[in-house]
């Protein structure tokens, strides 16, 4: 007997001992009146062997780079795809892809319903929640109401996908293409995003930034409108040449604004410009383009040095500051009670002491305390829910001091005060004027956004 005949016996005496095994356990589970059932551990074996033996004389792409690859409309079935690399294979109209052989070393290919969704680009079982779905192509995928909270995502190709009403909490959302994708309703808490993630006309009228105890989105941005046309692409698309000012709440949020203006005046060819400032808790974040010729880490170094430079200057004139307002602090009690002044341009509001008061005098607040609201509002701005508290909280305490009791002495009021606080800081102006449209359009139509467009108006 020749070596090669040799070999084929031992194959084919294996194959007999195997399959016979498989037969006695299937009439041991029959005996035994054992259902069948096609996720039991046995099942899943005897499937596993019936595919593997399958694929020996089909098409085989072991360990090769299948990015791009266009399958469409394909009979993938004996075919080994356990591939290296799946980034945007086009699996849509598929058959047979149930009996390839798949591993999920690349994305989760061996579930059944990541199988379905990737082939008819749809599935009844809207759950993909802590899945990996890196790099799928999605393209026209009907996606509405789906789960992807924690979802790896990254590099998917989502062109044209509705995902109206989806959960995409905390999903890796780097670098996926959402040209022409439906995001309304999309809840979007703590995703993951970066600049080659493309937001290219999406269709977008709303999202929702948290999810409740319950799991219910709240928090509806806008809160009372619906996006413009571009405006979410304009919001959330974010660029390469950005860096951040990041600091802690109790420093110095002037000196950013300081640094940055030093460094736009010193060198123009850095081409800064002030994207935004966010609060996120305790901290500020200061954003800032730059030119794409000039390196982002000697923006950064620069930008962090002058932050520095910039705290030490203004923490040695808080001294000199302090005595001021010390002699300040004499004057005014020696005018106390004699003083009785229009705020700002107003005819309808005065100043008496520290309050504000109304023509009538029938009602009064705390400037100081009217004025630090109003900042708050201002620099809360990118927080919905806090600016919606202080909002409310003023313009409550308007009421019940009989000061401002409905939306035109609202307004006229606020609009006062801010042009009071940036005549006294201009810091404070700097940051209204480049920043109050933004502000005022974030919010909900009301006296407060009406009293921003006035003053911005007034100041320029």
């Amino acid at each position: 007997m020749s070596s090669l005949d040799a070999k084929i016996a031992i194959i084919s005496t294996s194959f007999i001992y195997v399959f016979g095994f498989l037969f006695s356990a299937f009439l041991a589970n029959r005996v035994r009146k054992i259902p069948y059932s096609p996720s039991s551990p046995f099942s899943t074996f005897l499937s596993s062997v019936v595919i593997a033996t399958g694929v020996w004389c089909g098409t085989s792409f072991y360990d090769l780079d299948l990015s791009y690859v266009n399958f469409r409309g394909s009979n993938l079935a004996n075919t080994d795809l356990r591939a290296r690399k799946l980034y945007r294979t086009c699996f849509q109209g598929v058959t047979g892809l149930e009996r390839a052989r798949v591993d999920s070393r690349y994305l989760d290919l061996e579930n059944p319903k990541v199988q379905k969704l990737l082939t008819e680009g749809r599935s009844e079982d809207r759950d993909f929640s802590g899945l990996n779905l890196r790099g799928a192509y999605l393209q026209n995928a009907e996606l509405r109401r789906f789960n992807f909270t924690d979802t790896d995502l990254t590099g998917a190709d989502m062109q044209n996908a509705d995902l109206r009403g989806s959960l995409l909490v905390r999903a890796q959302v780097i670098g996926v293409d959402f040209t022409n994708a439906d995001l309304t309703g999309c809840c979007i808490q703590d995703w993951s995003i970066n600049s080659q993630t493309c937001f290219t006309d999406v269709r977008c009228e709303y999202i929702y930034r948290k999810l409740d105890e319950h799991g219910e989105p709240i928090e509806r941005f806008p809160a009372n409108r619906n996006f413009e046309l571009r405006e979410f692409e304009s919001l959330y698309q974010e660029v390469e040449n950005v860096v951040e000012l990041i600091f802690k709440e109790g420093e110095n949020w002037q000196a950013a604004l300081f640094s940055l203006r030093k460094l736009q005046l010193e060198d123009e060819e850095l081409g800064l410009e002030l994207k935004s400032i966010e609060k996120r808790g305790d901290l500020w974040v200061l954003k800032v383009t730059h030119n794409n010729a000039v390196s982002k880490q000697e923006v950064e170094n620069r930008l962090n040095a002058s932050f520095d430079e910039m705290k030490q200057k203004l923490a040695a004139k808080e001294q000199q500051i302090d005595k001021l307002l010390d002699i300040v602090a004499d004057q005014a009690k020696t005018l106390k009670g004699y003083s009785k002044q229009p705020l700002g341009t107003s005819n309808n509001f005065f100043i008496v002491e520290s309050a504000i008061t109304n023509l009538s005098g029938s009602g009064q607040i705390d400037y100081q305390e009217a004025a630090n609201q109003v900042r708050n509002i201002v620099a809360t701005s990118a927080n919905s829910g806090e600016n919606t508290s202080f909002a409310t909280n003023l313009l409550d305490k308007f009421q019940e001091r009989e000061v401002a009791v409905n939306p035109t002495q609202q307004t006229e009021l606020i609009e006062q005060i801010i042009l009071a606080e940036a005549q006294k800081d201009t810091v404070f102006k700097q940051f209204i004027l480049l920043q109050g449209e933004q502000i005022s359009e974030a919010m909900p139509e009301s006296s407060i956004s009406t009293a921003i467009r006035n003053a911005i108006a007034k100041l320029n």
